[in-house]
């Protein structure tokens, strides 16, 4: 039986994690024996310090994670040098005991450096990246040492090979989305209230707020808002809904593992321009509006939505209420409910395991 090591993250966001369960899941058990490994772990104490770092700089001081960014964007490879000094010794364990056939990540911050244990320490095990950004990955994905570099558009490899990567290493496989979002085959129909989902709109918390206040406003609506692990955001929508701010009609959940039923009833939703999010919901039929991004990281995510006519991106939530009356009485609505079925970037977790199936074996 052949061992496959994934490298993901557990709390640097969902992407990546629901990235590494879709591959596993389509991957044969029979055939293959799989461990996944939150990448941070192998980095010690600075790399779960790193870790827990994520979701409080992103909504609470955004402006340092964009400037980490751009570090990272300016001086790539300093960074993966810098990672790889912290998990050489613990990869290097980990390799020694899994004895894997294969390594796959799918996390930006381990590409290089892991490339780089396997080629000091003469380890011949087979490379794979799997690119999960949507539009212009940023720089620290690029890694010339890998085997293979899975991405999730025809457009991302065109930017690799221009970067100067062999075309013969690169694959377009769409992305790793979860198997329990059905992809739909009709277009979803409108028969009585139009139901609109908020998945955490913004990373900012009084934008958040106001997001849902403005969409509360919409008549012949059902409105959810889901506010994940985001603890401040729910607890002051339960307080503003007492008060009387936010419609008692509004539905407000905490984290929720039953996304999918969501997804499904939802014709609209509005969410961060996270490329799981998006693609999760182009996969269960619903029209995308993108409202806000983690600076740096997902600028040019909203490009996706906009040029397959998914959706539209408004930031502002001072204009969302405007936005969406026009989107549902121009009938954009259905129109793009009928071209978000189209999407073809949902199901890079059969790709990249049918791949594995024919190389690895």
């Amino acid at each position: 039986m052949k061992r496959i090591l994934i490298l993901t993250a557990e709390r640097s966001g969902t992407g990546h994690k629901s990235a590494a369960n879709a591959i596993e899941r389509k991957l044969d058990k029979s055939k293959y024996e799989i461990k996944q490994v939150d990448s941070f772990t192998l980095m010690g104490k600075i790399g779960t310090m790193l870790e827990n770092s994520y979701i409080p700089i992103t909504t609470k001081l955004p402006i340092l994670f964009y400037i980490s960014y751009l570090w990272s964007q300016t001086f790539p490879n300093t960074m993966h040098f810098l990672i790889y000094t912290q998990l050489k010794r613990r990869l290097k364990k980990e390799i020694q005991e899994f004895q894997p056939d294969l390594i796959i990540t799918v996390h930006s911050m381990f590409t290089k450096a892991i490339s780089r244990v396997l080629k000091k320490e003469n380890i011949n095990i087979p490379f794979y990246i799997d690119v999960i950004d949507l539009v212009r990955p940023p720089k620290v994905w690029y890694d010339e040492n890998a085997d293979i570099m899975f991405v999730p558009t025809e457009d991302v490899k065109n930017d690799y090979i221009e970067k100067g990567f062999s075309k013969d290493k690169i694959f377009v496989s769409g992305f790793p989305i979860r198997e329990d979002i059905i992809r739909r085959d009709r277009a979803k129909e409108i028969t009585d209230k139009i139901n609109i989902l908020l998945v955490n709109p913004s990373v900012n918390l009084k934008r958040n707020i106001k997001f849902v206040k403005e969409v509360s406003k919409i008549e012949n609506a059902n409105v959810t808002i889901i506010c994940g692990k985001d603890k401040r955001l729910y607890e002051r929508l339960i307080i503003e809904q007492k008060k009387g701010n936010v419609s008692k009609a509004v539905h407000i959940y905490e984290f929720v593992n039953n996304m999918n039923e969501f997804l499904d009833k939802a014709h609209i939703i509005l969410a961060k321009a996270g490329p799981n999010m998006i693609l999760e919901a182009a996969r269960s039929g619903t029209a995308i509006i993108v409202t806000d991004y983690i600076k740096g990281q997902e600028n040019y995510n909203y490009e996706y939505v906009v040029k397959n006519h998914f959706g539209f991106k408004c930031t502002n939530p001072d204009e969302i209420y405007k936005k969406i009356i026009e989107f549902i009485n121009s009938n954009e609505l259905e129109k793009c409910l009928n071209n978000v079925i189209n999407s073809d970037c949902n199901n890079g977790a059969s790709f990249i395991a049918e791949f594995i199936d024919t190389n690895i074996n």
